[in-house]
């Protein structure tokens, strides 16, 4: 199997979209000789901020001279980033392997694996016969259902702030997704919960935080929370973004209790808090809150949801962006199941103009027409609660991302890309 064959294999086996649960992938696991039950593994869930938790862990580790595995889906700029290990993107040559292996154990399953049970178990299978020191592996989608929730002891289990986000599948209320998130925990195992803002939600305030300290305790895991800071005075976080903070913070307390264990684990490599902290400034998470153009600026966001525009609204404002200073533009784009009407509620005010642009991918896309139409009901409703929306405010549809930007701008203003990790893929073709 070459690597076209791989994925086309991947992009064709078993049933399209999303279907839960992991008794599927634990029997083609099985069938591989289980793995995953060699590896080392700090296993990451939440909505907002898995990424970047895990860009911080990974360069940690890696100065530590550890070999490093990290598993994260979708891909934002190159399709082979899902699965690195030691700081490089798999092979085409490494990834047709472990594909044609998991293939081959599939053939006498009844039930054959999704496209992404497939990939995960590859990506696992890649792992264990390249001797990863420690696998970072990142939830797809919830927790307890997710493909990657096969880990029987895992080193730590991780919780990333959680907000609405995949209700069909997680439930329709913050209690319901936070409980299928903390699915992954496990007994004695450290769980270290980021401390994360409340949410609301048909008008009733749930924390997520509080029901996974609730969750951790029924399922006997180690609770940790991150509500004490550990940042160093004075350490330049090397991601932008003022809510990036809060992420460090985690990725630091994930750190601080795994040291001593990986020491034990292993002997003759260097690993000490102090390097851990030191390789953090190696972190690079490209299109979260990454400013990629100056006068006017331009900074790109892969936020999708109502928390991640809270943060990205937020962090805005802490640089002073919408202090009435700058004209603050608006493009954005979006997948058809996302709280999109949320998400402008929470954008709109105190910008000038709104773009709606298509997403690569149309068929999950909302397209642009409708976006621009929601925008403009949401626009009214802005003005009927007595919030400040510029007027005019132009709200249009842009055939292209490069056509979005073209527009008449100040040298002070700011261009805000966002609604989707996917929007990352127009940059080259927008020639910035």
């Amino acid at each position: 199997m070459n690597y076209a064959e791989a994925r086309n294999y991947i992009e064709n086996t078993g049933s399209s979209g999303i279907v839960p649960g992991t008794e599927v992938i634990k029997e083609l696991l099985s069938r591989l000789g289980d793995p995953q039950e060699s590896l080392n593994v700090i296993h990451v869930a939440g909505t907002n901020g898995k990424g970047s938790i895990c860009t911080y862990l990974e360069s940690a580790l890696n100065a530590c001279s550890l070999k490093v595995g990290r598993y994260a889906s979708p891909s934002v700029f190159r399709y082979l980033e899902r699965i690195r290990l030691a700081d490089a993107d798999i092979t085409e040559e490494d990834y047709a392997e472990a594909v044609d292996l998991v293939s081959k154990a599939a053939e006498g399953m009844t039930i054959k694996p999704t496209g992404f049970e497939a990939e995960t178990a590859a990506a696992f299978l890649f792992f264990y016969r390249k001797k990863a020191d420690v696998v970072i592996a990142e939830c797809g989608m919830g927790g307890r259902e997710d493909a990657t929730n096969v880990f029987t002891k895992p080193l730590a289990t991780v919780f990333a702030p959680i907000s609405m986000d995949h209700m069909s599948f997680l439930g329709d209320d913050p209690e319901k997704i936070a409980v299928n998130k903390a699915g992954i925990m496990r007994r004695g195992v450290p769980a270290i919960i980021s401390h994360m803002p409340e949410v609301e939600h048909a008008g009733k305030i749930y924390s997520p935080e509080d029901i996974l300290i609730r969750e951790a305790g029924k399922a006997g895991a180690e609770c940790i929370t991150s509500d004490d800071d550990l940042i160093p005075a004075g350490f330049e976080n090397p991601l932008p973004g003022a809510y990036q903070s809060a992420n460090l913070n985690t990725a630091l307390h994930v750190l601080q209790r795994l040291c001593p264990d990986l020491k034990k684990r292993f002997p003759k490599a260097e690993i000490t808090y102090d390097i851990m902290l030191n390789g953090l400034h190696n972190a690079s998470w490209p299109g979260r809150f990454e400013m990629i153009k100056t006068s006017p600026a331009v900074i790109r966001d892969g936020a999708h949801n109502p928390g991640a525009v809270k943060a990205l609204r937020g962090a805005l404002a802490l640089d002073g962006w919408l202090d009435g200073r700058h004209n603050v533009h608006l493009i954005m784009g979006v997948f058809k199941d996302k709280d999109y009407p949320e998400i402008l509620r929470i954008m709109l005010p105190g910008t000038v103009s709104f773009s709606a642009i298509d997403l690569p991918d149309r068929k999950r896309g909302l397209p642009s027409q409708e976006l621009a139409q929601a925008a403009l009901s949401v626009r009214e409703e802005l003005f009927g609660a007595g919030l400040s929306v510029p007027d005019p405010h132009r709200i249009t549809v842009a055939d292209s991302l490069k056509a979005a930007l073209d527009i008449p701008f100040g040298k002070e203003d700011l261009f805000v890309v966002f609604g989707s990790l996917s929007l990352m893929q127009l940059f080259d073709e927008a020639d910035l």
